[in-house]
């Protein structure tokens, strides 16, 4: 039975021990190295050139000068990346009249990256005895210095809430629309207390509401296009566009023969012929918009009732699959 057991080779024990032990040294200095490596890379970067700060990128400022956002930044000459206050500077930033949100982040080695989201300047008015912008929000930059915006309207005559509202409406609008107006007069009236006169860059003139302008000035450039004008791109027929009810093309002569200007019988079947070609150019303009939108509106639905469907499909396919793997299984 005694010959049966191996003894024991304490050698080989001893060995393999050592050779742990030798390992787990290894280990060790390893990560002390390792550690001792990281520290002296954050040391060098600490106390040389490399973390001064020497690049500043400012982005999404059109109306804030560039000028003002690095005074803010109050980056000094010898200013690390590790000490300098971020969140601070964006509250500063933040402070601008102009400004809607700013964030700043820093980017190693050594820049700062400083993105700006201003408020739209929709409009400009007229404080004491100067033009300022109008922003979205209603506010008006009184002390800017800067040179003025010239795609957006000049607004004559608001005051208080009205300001604000047509401030609301100006910005519904998309860009390449309000650039389209060159003057936003208010002209309430007894019974039209939203009255609003807008003067176009292509010499129409349009009536309206405050209260709907946004929404029926998106189809401008088309009610534009559809009225019959000379080579030089004037009216052939003069008028305006009434958007207050609906949409309307009305001639000035119309206007003053209201007024009480006397004219023959020929001479107003003439006028009355006009105004309604001039109409019905408008209406068919109108018609053909709302076809279009419609269209596009069934075409948008048929492409997502499409993919409904598609992966409808794909689903029952791959339950199917799964299921036919089931009783292959079993």
């Amino acid at each position: 039975m005694a010959d049966r057991v191996k003894p024991i080779n304490n050698d080989y024990i001893k060995e393999k021990r050592r050779k742990q032990r030798k390992r787990r040294k290894q280990i060790q200095l390893g990560i002390i190295l390792g550690l001792l490596f990281i520290v002296g890379l954050i040391l060098i970067y600490m106390f040389t050139p490399l973390s001064k700060i020497s690049n500043v990128e400012i982005k999404g400022n059109h109306f804030v000068s560039k000028s003002y956002i690095e005074d803010q930044l109050d980056v000094k000459n010898n200013a690390r990346m590790y000490t300098f206050d971020a969140g601070k500077t964006e509250q500063k930033i933040k402070d601008h009249d102009l400004v809607k949100d700013a964030e700043m982040k820093k980017s190693l080695p050594n820049t700062l990256k400083v993105n700006v989201n201003e408020y739209d300047v929709v409009g400009l008015v007229k404080h004491k005895d100067k033009y300022v912008p109008l922003l979205e929000n209603g506010g008006m930059l009184k002390d800017y210095k800067d040179k003025l915006p010239t795609n957006v309207p000049v607004l004559e005559g608001f005051q208080g809430e009205k300001r604000d509202r047509i401030a609301q409406a100006l910005s519904e609008m998309k860009p390449n629309i309000r650039s389209l107006i060159s003057e936003v007069s208010y002209q309430p009236e007894a019974t039209k207390q939203n009255k609003i006169n807008l003067f176009m860059k292509d010499n129409l003139q349009v009536v309206g509401e405050i209260t709907t302008i946004a929404d029926k000035m998106k189809y401008y450039p088309k009610m534009s296009n559809a009225l019959e004008k000379d080579e030089s791109g004037k009216l052939k027929q003069d008028g305006f566009i009434d958007l207050s009810v609906g949409a309307t093309f009305i001639p000035y002569e119309n206007i003053k023969a209201s007024s009480g200007g006397s004219e023959t019988d020929k001479e107003v079947k003439t006028k009355t012929q006009a105004e309604t070609e001039a109409k019905d150019e408008l209406q068919n303009a109108l018609n053909q918009i709302k076809q279009d939108t419609q269209v596009k509106k069934k075409e948008d639905k048929a492409k997502k009732d499409g993919s409904k469907e598609s992966d409808s499909k794909e689903k029952d396919q791959k339950n199917k699959e799964n299921n036919n793997s089931e009783q292959n299984k079993e």
